[in-house]
């Protein structure tokens, strides 16, 4: 064997057991928990437990489906919220469905939209989707326990420009603290209303590929690659922003693998 074939075999070799390695990665999932303290939260909400699920980007038998379905009733959280981007494209529109399905027997989920749900879904797919679940497109819904609440607001699509916060928040009383479900950290482009306490986000994947200590290299998003993922504050708000569940082009990831995150919600102040 020449040596220069031997060494295209070793490269061609390596490059494949790199790829498996990043492709195994990208079928696991971590369970990240939170505990985070909000201003003026409701007494009756301490110790709210809301389970953020984002980027699901779910293909042809995705092994997420059953994982996430598992992780919900293994957790029995408060609120399940759901951050947009659920396929890789229509062929996968029968797993969504049945994730969807399944979740549409709870009472304590919600969700909003991502960029990939207008490139890839129909209208149609989508109002058939929002028969299934909620879904917040610039509103918000109010959760009461005992005479007390807890507003939850979602925008549409950031990174689409679809985002309307002042009419999102248009229902929500003053001095009310909210919690606001992006799907991308360019809701941060327009101020943000000082109700808002806490944004949940994704669209970044953490990078999907990053340097050792989980730098990303790319995000999709005319932000530092610090906003990339996890806790930031912006202002007197906590922003977070999850790795996400799938991946996008290509299904691999390094230093940055698939996260779902638990949030642990605690009065920070006084509470209404």
């Amino acid at each position: 064997m020449h040596w220069k074939t031997g060494i295209g075999i070793g490269l061609g070799m390596m490059g494949l057991a790199i790829f498996f390695k990043g492709y195994v990665n990208s079928k696991k999932l971590d369970l990240t928990r939170v505990a985070l303290a909000i201003p003026d939260l409701s007494l009756l909400f301490d110790g709210f437990r809301l389970l953020f699920l984002t980027d699901l980007h779910f293909r042809p038998r995705s092994p997420h489906v059953e994982q996430l379905l598992a992780l919900i009733n293994e957790l029995q959280p408060d609120l399940v919220c759901l951050g947009g981007d659920y396929v890789i494209g229509p062929q996968a529109l029968p797993e969504i469905e049945r994730f969807f399905a399944t979740l549409s027997t709870r009472d304590n989920v919600v969700g909003i939209y991502g960029n990939t749900d207008y490139r890839h879904v129909t209208a149609h797919d989508r109002r058939h989707w929002a028969d299934l679940l909620p879904f917040l497109t610039n509103s918000a819904v109010c959760l009461e326990r005992d005479g007390q609440h807890l507003w939850v607001a979602g925008v549409d699509d950031p990174h689409l420009g679809a985002d309307d916060l002042p009419l999102a928040l248009r229902d929500v009383p003053p001095a009310t603290p909210v919690l606001l479900l992006a799907h991308s950290p360019e809701v941060l482009r327009h101020q943000l209303d000082p109700r808002v306490r806490l944004i949940l986000c994704g669209h970044t994947h953490g990078g999907q590929i990053c340097l050792p200590g989980g730098r990303a290299l790319y995000n999709n998003m005319p932000f530092p690659p610090e906003l990339s993922s996890g806790l930031h504050q912006v202002n007197d708000a906590q922003l977070y922003v999850s790795r996400g569940i799938g991946s996008t082009r290509i299904p691999v990831r390094f230093n940055c693998l698939p996260e779902a995150v638990l949030f642990t919600l605690t009065r920070g102040g006084e509470g209404g």
